[in-house]
C-alpha cells in the first residue's frame, strides 16, 4: 500500500496553548501524513526560519500575529499560509485572504476540517466558505486592470488550447474540488494542479478565486 505524502507544518503562535491543540488535532491523522515541524513566537524571525524549515504549510495564529504578519511571511516564503482564529467575521476572512493567508479555519472547527484544510493547502487548493469567496470575486470583478499591464487579449492568446478548456470547465463547475474537476477532465490531479500554475502565471493572478474573476470578466466562458 502507498504510504500517504508527508505534510511539514509550520505553527506561528504567541500562545503556548496553540501548539498542544494542534498537536491533538493532528492525532487523528492518518499515520506518516502530517507532522508539526516546530512551533514558534511571534518575536522569533518566522520568515527566516521557515525558509529553512521550508514547510509546506504555514499555520499562523492571527489572535496572536495580526493580519500583518501574514503578508510578512507570504513574501518571503512559497509556503501557502492557513489563518487560525477563535473567531472571525466575513470582513475579517476577506481581510486575511487580501493579505495572503489561502484559507481561513477557527480553532473551533472540528478536527477533521482543519486536517482536511491542511490538506487543500498542500494541494494548492484555496480554504474559504462561500460567502467569502464571493466577497473577495465581486472586488475582483469591481477592480480595475492595472496600469501598463500586458492587455488582457495578449495573456489570453498564450494559453493553450488545453488551458482555455481548463478555464472554461473551471467556470462551469465553480464549486467542484480539485479532484472533481480533474476527474471531469480526465486528467490527473497533479496534472491539474501543473496546468494551473501556468494559467496563472500566463495571466498574472495568484489563484482559483483570481482565476474565476478573470475568466468571467473577460469572458473566457465560450466555446472559442
Amino acid at each position: 500500500m502507498e504510504l500517504p505524502q508527508l505534510i511539514r507544518l509550520l505553527l506561528v503562535t504567541g500562545n503556548c496553548d496553540v501548539a498542544g491543540w494542534l498537536l491533538r488535532v493532528l492525532e487523528g491523522a492518518e499515520p506518516g501524513s502530517m507532522e508539526l515541524v516546530r512551533a514558534i513566537a511571534p518575536g522569533e524571525d518566522a520568515s527566516a526560519l521557515a525558509a529553512g524549515i521550508r514547510p509546506d504549510v504555514i499555520l499562523l495564529d492571527i489572535e496572536a500575529d495580526g493580519m500583518g504578519a501574514i503578508g510578512q511571511l507570504g513574501a518571503e516564503c512559497p509556503a501557502p499560509i492557513l489563518a487560525l482564529a477563535v473567531e472571525c467575521d466575513g470582513a475579517a476572512r476577506v481581510r486575511a485572504v487580501r493579505a495572503g493567508a489561502r484559507g481561513v479555519v477557527l480553532k473551533r472547527d472540528a478536527p477533521g476540517t482543519i486536517r482536511k484544510a491542511v490538506r487543500k493547502m498542500k494541494e494548492g487548493e484555496l480554504w474559504l466558505d462561500r460567502v467569502t469567496t464571493g466577497q473577495l470575486l465581486k472586488e475582483l470583478l469591481a477592480s480595475a486592470a492595472q496600469p501598463g499591464e500586458l492587455p488582457a487579449i495578449g495573456r489570453i492568446a498564450n494559453l493553450t488550447e488545453r488551458e482555455s478548456d481548463i478555464v472554461r470547465a473551471l467556470l462551469g463547475e465553480q464549486g467542484a474540488s480539485g479532484r472533481e474537476l480533474a476527474a471531469c477532465l480526465r486528467i490527473s490531479e497533479q496534472t491539474l494542479r501543473n496546468h494551473f500554475s501556468s494559467i496563472y502565471r500566463k495571466l498574472g493572478i495568484p489563484n482559483r478565486v483570481g482565476l474565476v474573476a478573470y475568466a468571467t470578466r473577460h469572458r473566457l466562458s465560450g466555446t472559442g
